[in-house]
């Protein structure tokens, strides 16, 4: 079988024969050499076996008693070390036919399956080899009848897997020199290589044109062809293990462990084993430990002690004691008392390499590669495993750095104002702080400021929270008065006790107060009230009287545990509120990232009782890039685009609201650019100037604006309400929104509204409009920002 025929004629016209080889011989004979009795000695004696010369031989007649022996003679010239056959990796084929005609024991072992043919590697590339053998093929024609040499792809790598399990790679290597290309009658005429060869690909042939200009029926292949395999096996494990490094962003953990396994097993040559790995990682002299991190270590984690209030402790005794490369065995002989050596023997190991990983002299992970037989590994193994040693330990370092990422990102957005985008500005200072310092000048930190950004704003807020919060603390005060009542009242009836009419009316009063307006202090009142008088009653009474006990209990298990009050409604409305801001926070943080890309720019996200960001924008923020107004255009479209796919996000979301709740959503248009600057008692941005401080009043007062002459809020649940005081701002926005509206995303109706003067804001006007039920469309497709770029 060839298994790497693929899209190509059969080779029926390859024929097996010698005569280019003993054409070497008589070439050989001829010349002074001090071999020449040797070649005399081969053509003497191949002449008494007259099938061996002919043009076409039939493998078959090969080993026959007749053709043994002259056989043997030609495979003693070609294969001329003796003893060699169970260590050279060696076949002999027809031309272009890969399977062997002969091969040595130890190529048959690797290569063949039980009928002589060459097995499937794993993972193989039939699409190339078969091009590779094509353009060897084409090679030889082009270079025998027209002197044209092809460049030649290097020798594919297969992996093979061996009896053990253990991964093999080898090179095989062809070599042609015995086969020569026949004719079977006029050739075309090819006078430049680009009649086959593309200009702008010179390493490319295209061989569709070579077979249509020299189709392979018109030639014959005479000859035979030596296959050699080299043992690649611990180049390319270390070379996989450093392609996986590279990638390792792009695998799971899961994928790189393979990898790693694999190429330990295949550099060893040794398959029953287990791999792991332990990964470390030292911060400010603290070595990290968890289960995650010692999630693919096989041994390691073994030491894990859940149960302890230091579960590390033995690990971290294990590790201070790795400082070089360990090799036990015999363990199950080991009648030392340690925890490290009992959790051995109840694994069932026999024998156990541990390989310290450091990145420049700091321990970084331990390689464990295990055995459950006796005699699998040797102490030179351990020299081995150098090769893959600053693989691994850079893999593990890069970990490391990771984990250093994701801290300071922390820090940066948890702990600090730093936003990454004016980092360098804050780099600059701190720099100039210093170099004054060192130059013993009294050092100031400069002012951080930003002129000419343009300012976005956006809020997505709960309709009428406030309201829904205090109802939802009535409708809880409520429940519990009632339950109170009930069980004062029948107190009353079973046992004679006039003061609890007292704290019956008590419940009726706070009861009518409530039902008119909920106020704070009433709201301490009242809690006041169950906790200093109600409750203790309550407990009285249960100790007292036997009867009251099952509904005093009852009353105390309905309270939350933790605010020791009724808790139904808020909790079911703060669980509702929770659900969106996430929702909400999530989109927008996803759509950060992504938006960064469009222009860097400052962001900064606030969560209430729903979520507001303020962006900024412009040049003076960033320092390697060249602003230009289409990005902020392409950020008031996807300011418009994201409100649409919040609503959206929510409407599917509400299902899952223990509460009913809506959200509003509101853009303030701000076309005239604004200064901000650092302020470092607050540690925070704020705007600079008093023209600039008015955009800061509207942000507060437009949530609550009214439509003039009505007594309706500008903010309405399932419309996108748009706030401006020039036109150009309506303008622009305008042409988005006519933009969505095409797209089926914006419904038709445009409100263009005037707003009630507002305390220190005057002018303002609006626009909105509602947001179109999503179609299905839309559901397998995103909108895209604009992408184009302004003219001159």
């Amino acid at each position: 079988m060839d298994f790497t025929h693929k899209n190509t004629q059969d080779f029926e016209a390859s024929h097996l024969d010698f005569k280019k080889l003993i054409e070497r011989w008589e070439m050989l004979a001829d010349t002074i050499h001090p071999s020449i009795c040797l070649y005399h000695d081969y053509l003497d004696r191949i002449k008494k076996f007259p099938q061996l010369l002919e043009s076409n031989i039939d493998p078959k007649i090969l080993n026959t008693d007749q053709n043994k022996l002259g056989f043997g003679l030609i495979l003693s010239s070609i294969l001329p070390l003796a003893g060699q056959g169970d260590k050279k990796i060696l076949a002999i084929s027809k031309p272009f036919d890969y399977n062997p005609i002969y091969s040595t024991s130890a190529f048959s072992e690797q290569f063949l399956d039980e009928n002589g043919h060459i097995k499937i590697p794993e993972n193989i590339d039939l699409e190339r080899i078969a091009f590779d053998k094509m353009v060897n093929v084409y090679g030889m024609i082009l270079n025998q009848f027209y002197g044209i040499k092809m460049n030649q792809f290097p020798p594919m790598i297969f992996k093979f897997r061996g009896k053990s399990g253990v991964n093999k790679h080898y090179q095989i290597q062809l070599n042609t020199e015995f086969v020569r290309v026949v004719a079977k009658g006029p050739l075309p005429e090819i006078r430049d290589k680009s009649e086959f060869c593309t200009a702008n690909e010179p390493y490319h042939y295209e061989l569709e044109r070579l077979q249509n200009l020299l189709p392979l029926n018109l030639f014959e292949f005479h000859g035979f062809v030596i296959m050699e395999a080299n043992d690649l096996t611990v180049a390319q494990s270390v070379a996989t293990l450093n392609e996986a490094v590279l990638k390792q962003d792009q695998v799971s953990t899961e994928e790189f462990m393979i990898i790693v396994e694999d190429s330990v097993k295949s550099l060893l040559g040794k398959g029953n084993l287990k791999v792991g790995l332990a990964v470390l990682q030292n911060i400010s002299g603290r070595i990290i430990m968890s289960e995650s991190r010692l999630a693919y270590s096989y041994l390691i984690s073994q030491l894990f002690d859940s149960g302890s209030e230091n579960p590390y402790k033995a690990i971290m005794e294990f590790l201070s004691q790795v400082n070089k490369p360990v090799f036990l065995k015999d363990i199950q002989d080991n009648s030392e008392e340690s925890t490290l050596i009992t959790k051995m023997v109840d694994m069932g190991l026999q024998e156990i390499i541990l390989y310290p990983l450091r990145h420049n002299s700091n321990l970084v992970g331990v390689l464990e590669i295990c055995s459950f037989e006796k005699g699998t590994f040797d102490p030179l193994m351990i020299h081995t495993l150098d090769h893959l040693a600053p693989s691994l330990s850079l893999a593990l370092h890069r970990q490391a750095e990771n984990m250093d990422y994701k801290i300071k990102a922390i820090i940066r957005k948890n702990f600090t104002a730093i936003h990454p985008v004016v980092e360098w500005k804050f780099d600059e200072i701190a720099l100039d702080y210093v170099l004054d310092e060192e130059e013993g000048k009294r050092p100031e930190i400069k002012p951080i400021l930003f002129k000419d950004v343009f300012p976005l704003y956006a809020a997505i807020d709960i309709k009428n929270s406030s309201v829904q919060r205090n109802q939802a603390i009535h409708d809880d005060f409520v429940i519990q008065l009632d339950r109170g009542k009930a069980i004062l009242e029948l107190a009353g009836k079973l046992h004679y006790l006039p003061l609890l009419d007292s704290l019956i009316d008590q419940i009726n009063e706070y009861k009518r107060r409530i039902n008119l307006i909920l106020l704070s202090e009433e709201e301490v009142r009242i809690t006041e009230f169950f906790h200093y008088e109600l409750e203790p009653t309550f407990v009285h009474l249960s100790e007292t009287f036997s009867d009251l006990r099952e509904e005093v209990k009852a009353y105390f298990d309905e309270l939350d545990p933790q605010l020791q009050i009724v808790n139904y409604h808020r909790k079911a409305f703060e669980s509702s509120l929770q659900l969106i801001n996430n929702t909400v926070g999530t989109f927008m943080d996803e759509q950060e990232l992504k938006i960064q890309k469009i222009f860097p720019h400052y962001y900064e996200k606030f969560k209430t009782d729903g979520i507001e960001y303020n962006i900024y924008i412009g040049q003076s923020l960033v320092k390697n890039h060249k602003f230009d107004l289409i990005y902020l255009k392409n950020l008031r479209l996807w300011q418009l685009q994201s409100l649409i796919e919040v609503y959206h996000l929510i409407q599917e979301k509400k299902p899952l609201l223990e509460k009913p709740l809506e959200i509003t959503q509101l853009i303030l248009a701000h076309s005239t650019p604004i200064s901000i600057s650092f302020r470092l008692d607050e540690r925070k941005f704020d705007v600079e100037g008093a023209y600039n401080i008015r955009y800061e009043i509207m942000k507060k007062r437009i949530d609550k604006a009214l439509i003039a002459d009505t007594h309706e809020r500008l903010v309405h649940p399932g419309k996108i309400a748009i706030v401006y005081s020039q036109k150009r701002e309506a303008k622009e926005y305008l042409d988005f929104i006519t933009y969505l509206q095409n797209k089926g995303q914006l419904l038709d109706q445009i409100e263009e509204l005037e707003l009630e003067e507002m305390q220190g804001v005057h002018g303002l006007k609006a626009i909105r409009v509602g947001v179109a039920p999503r179609s299905m469309d839309e559901l397998s497709t995103n909108s895209k920002l604009i992408s184009e770029r302004k003219e001159g």
